[in-house]
C-alpha cells in the first residue's frame, strides 16, 4: 500500500479502524485493473519513452518531455516539448489531446478520473475592478481557473467550471462507497456502464458502513445507502454534554471546541431523545449515566474538553488537554456505553490525528512506554501512516540537541529503524519500503525494513513513493528519471 497520511486542517481528526482487542471525438473505453508492464525511460537525449520493465525494449517510438507512469486502468499523462499534457494509453494512443491544461489522474473502482486544470486571467465587469488608493492603476482583470473533471472510459463529463483562483477549487478526492458506489463533491453516485448517476446530493459527512450525514448547520440527518427513510432525523450541533451520577448532573461545556466551526459538528444530540452521538463516525450513543468510576475519575471527567467515538469499541475517549506538560497534550480517560469509566483499554488502531497529520492519541508513552527511553531523549511529533499498523515514526532530540528519527514498533517494544537518521519517508507501508536519509540535505537510500537491508547501491536527492527520483548532474542540474523501489533498478540510459 502506498503511503497516505491522514491530516485535515485546524482541527482533530482521526484514522477510523478500530479492531476491538482481538471535444474531441474520442473512442469510448472499457477498462478494468490491469498488469501493467511499461515504464517511463530517461534517454540519453533527456527525454522519455515508454520501454518493458522486464526487456527495456521500446513498446512505441514517442517521446515526451516528461511522462508518468501508467495507472492501473492503463493510462498516462504526458508533455510534450510545448509543454502541453496529454493522456494516452499503453500502445501510445491519445486518450485526451495535447492542450496547455494540466491533468491529473485518479483510479477508484476501476474507472479512471482526470482532471483537467488552466490558471487564465478574466476580464471582469467595471464594478468587480479592483481600484488602487494608492495609486498603481486598476486591475480589470482576475485569475480564474477552468476546470474540467470527467471519467475517460466514458467520457462522462462531471463538471466543467470556470472558478476563481482563490475563492474555489475542484479535486479528485473520489471515494469508494463500494464496488458499484463512489461518493464525490457532496454527491452519491452509481456506477452503471463506466458512468456515474447522482442518487444522492447535498451530504455533508461521508461515514463507514455505507452511512452518510446530509443536512447544514443547525440541522442534520444520517441515511443509510439505499434507504430513503434517515436512521436519526432532527440532529444538532452541541458543545454541551450533561452525565448523571447519583443524584448530580456533570454538565460539560465547550467540548470538542474548534477554532473555525466544522461543517458537521463534533457532537450531535437528537431533539427527540436527547441521544447524543460523537465525531468521527456517530455510531452509537453516549452514556447519559455514569455508573462506575473513581473519585479521581470524577474529577478528571468534570474538566473534559474532548470526546471521540472509538469505532468498533464500547469505547469514547475522554480528553483534558494538559498544560504542565513539556510538550503540551492530552491526558486520556475512557468511558463504555454503559457508563463505565476505565483509565486504560485493550489494544485498539483507532488513531487522532492533529490538523498536518501528528498523532495525538495514542500518546508516545502508550506507544513508547518509558522504560525504553533514554533519560536525556526529548520527543517531537509523531507521525502514523495508514497501513502501518503497530509502527510509528518518532523524533527524538538527544542532550546534544541532535535531532533524529526512528522507526518505533509498539507492539514488540523494539526499533525497527533505529533513530539514527535525520528524515525517514515512508513509501510503501504494506511491503515496508523506505526512503532513509542520514543527515540534513544529505542524500536518500532505498531500505527494506522487512529483510532489513539496502535497497540498490545508489542513493538519491529525493524518492517517492511511485519511484520518481532526482539526482544532481555534474553540471548541478537536476535530473528526474524513475527506478522500481522493490529492487533499485533504474530505468534510465
Amino acid at each position: 500500500m502506498k503511503t497516505t497520511v491522514c491530516s485535515i486542517l485546524f482541527m482533530l481528526t482521526s484514522a477510523i479502524a478500530c479492531t476491538q482487542e482481538k471535444k474531441d471525438k474520442l473512442p469510448l473505453i472499457y477498462s478494468k485493473t490491469k498488469t501493467i508492464n511499461s515504464v517511463p525511460y530517461l534517454t540519453e537525449q533527456n527525454n522519455f519513452v515508454y520501454v518493458d520493465k522486464t526487456s527495456l525494449k521500446p513498446i512505441t517510438n514517442q517521446k515526451y518531455q516528461t511522462a508518468s507512469l501508467f495507472t492501473t486502468t492503463g493510462f498516462a499523462v504526458v508533455m510534450n516539448e510545448k509543454d502541453e499534457y496529454a493522456v494516452i494509453d499503453e500502445s501510445g494512443k491519445i486518450m485526451l489531446g495535447f492542450s496547455a491544461e494540466e491533468i491529473n489522474l485518479n483510479v477508484i473502482n476501476g474507472l479512471t478520473f482526470y482532471k483537467k486544470d488552466i490558471e487564465y486571467e478574466k476580464k471582469m465587469p467595471a464594478w468587480k475592478w479592483d481600484w488602487n488608493i494608492l495609486g498603481g492603476g486598476i486591475k480589470k482583470e482576475q485569475t480564474y481557473r477552468k476546470i474540467e473533471i470527467g471519467i475517460l472510459e466514458s467520457k462522462q463529463v462531471l463538471l466543467h467550471e470556470d472558478v476563481p483562483y482563490l475563492e474555489d477549487n475542484y479535486y479528485l478526492n473520489v471515494i469508494s462507497v463500494d464496488q458499484n458506489h463512489v461518493f464525490w463533491n457532496g454527491t452519491l453516485y452509481e456506477i452503471k456502464k463506466s458512468s456515474l448517476y447522482k442518487i444522492e446530493n447535498n451530504i455533508v459527512e461521508l461515514l463507514e458502513n455505507k452511512r452518510f450525514i446530509k443536512g447544514s448547520n443547525p440541522n442534520f440527518s444520517m441515511y443509510e445507502l439505499n434507504h430513503k427513510k434517515a436512521i436519526y432525523g432532527g440532529l444538532k450541533g452541541t458543545e454541551t454534554l450533561s452525565m448523571v451520577l447519583g443524584k448530580e448532573t456533570i454538565t460539560l461545556k465547550e467540548v470538542n471546541k474548534e477554532r473555525y466551526e466544522p461543517e458537521v459538528p463534533k457532537l450531535l444530540t437528537d431533539n427527540k431523545t436527547k441521544d447524543v452521538y460523537a465525531f468521527p463516525q456517530y455510531e452509537k450513543v453516549f452514556p447519559k449515566e455514569i455508573t462506575k468510576a473513581t473519585a479521581s475519575q470524577i474529577d478528571f471527567i468534570k474538566n473534559t474538553s474532548l470526546v471521540y467515538s472509538i469505532t468498533n469499541s464500547p469505547y469514547f475517549l475522554l480528553g483534558v488537554f494538559n498544560y504542565d506538560h513539556d510538550i503540551w497534550a492530552y491526558d486520556w480517560l475512557y468511558i463504555d456505553t454503559k457508563g463505565n469509566v476505565t483509565d486504560s483499554i485493550g489494544s485498539c488502531n483507532f488513531k487522532v490525528l492533529d490538523q498536518v497529520g501528528n498523532l495525538v492519541w495514542p500518546d508516545r508513552k502508550m506507544i513508547l512506554p518509558n522504560q525504553y527511553v533514554d533519560k536525556n531523549w526529548k520527543f517531537g511529533k509523531i507521525n502514523y501512516y495508514t497501513g502501518m499498523n503497530d509502527t510509528y515514526l518518532i523524533r527524538i532530540e538527544n542532550e546534544k540537541q541532535l535531532k533524529t528519527m526512528g522507526l518505533w514498533n509498539s507492539h514488540e517494544k523494539a526499533w525497527e529503524i533505529k533513530p539514527e537518521y535525520y528524515n525517514i519517508s515512508v513509501l510503501d507501508t504494506e511491503k515496508q519500503i523506505y526512503a532513509l536519509q542520514k543527515e540534513q540535505d544529505g542524500s536518500y537510500i532505498l531500505f527494506d525494513n522487512k529483510s532489513k537491508r539496502n535497497i540498490g547501491f545508489k542513493a538519491y536527492k529525493s524518492i517517492n513513493s511511485e519511484g520518481l527520483v532526482s539526482i544532481k548532474s555534474g553540471s548541478e542540474q537536476t535530473i528526474y528519471y524513475y527506478i522500481d523501489i522493490y529492487s533499485g533498478k533504474e530505468y534510465k540510459e
